[in-house]
């Protein structure tokens, strides 16, 4: 007779991190039920450690110069989200940043204007297949092309930047803000005089 199984712990700072993100969007979702609905499945989900497979080696690529001025505007923010970006500035190091598959340099200033990370999911520092938390990152001035996916997203916002969703008028959240894109709904951002930031959270077992 075998003993219950022991639960996968989880690194320390990838726990703070990801419970400053719960704050986060718990201080400003009850603007959007639609937001706190997706926020507490996801939350809910990511009470339970998965296993760590091993985290891919970290990487940067062009945009990152811009992260130290994006966290820097963050830490000016409501007291959730200065929180927050004191535990993104901790783990930052550690992910494997990139550009959306497909990028080229004949895109222009998006090709080396924007930057990725999985935080949670396949290729983050905890692997798992029900919930992707990850980050966006843009220099000034760029626009994130159209695009849609199945799974349910939300951001929250840490630094000013505009969403779209369809043909819509763009709209700002403001830093501390959270946007909420419904499954395969066509969404893009973009960035204005300063960096974006945003934390993104996608719900994949539905």
């Amino acid at each position: 007779m075998t003993g219950p199984t022991a639960q996968p712990a989880r690194e320390a700072h990838l726990g703070v991190f990801l419970q400053r993100c719960r704050d986060a969007f718990d201080a400003a979702s009850h603007r959007l039920p639609a937001a706190r609905e997706v926020a507490t499945l996801i939350f809910t989900a990511l009470e339970s450690p998965a296993k760590r497979d091993g985290a891919p080696p970290a990487a940067r690529v062009a945009a990152c110069e811009h992260l130290a001025v994006a966290l820097a505007a963050a830490r000016t923010g409501p007291g959730a989200i200065l929180a927050l970006a004191d535990a993104l500035d901790v783990i930052a190091p550690r992910l494997a940043w990139y550009r959306r598959p497909g990028s080229q340099p004949a895109m222009g200033r998006f090709h080396d204007g924007h930057a990725s990370a999985v935080v949670v999911g396949a290729g983050g520092l905890e692997a798992r297949d029900d919930v992707r938390v990850g980050l966006s990152l843009m220099a000034p001035q760029v626009r994130y092309p159209d695009h849609q996916h199945p799974p349910e997203e939300i951001y929250v916002a840490l630094t000013p930047g505009q969403w779209r969703q369809r043909d819509g008028p763009w709209h700002e959240p403001g830093a501390g803000g959270i946007v909420h894109n419904p499954p395969g709904i066509v969404h893009a951002m973009r960035s204005g005089v300063s960096p974006l930031l945003a934390v993104w959270c996608l719900w994949m077992a539905a």
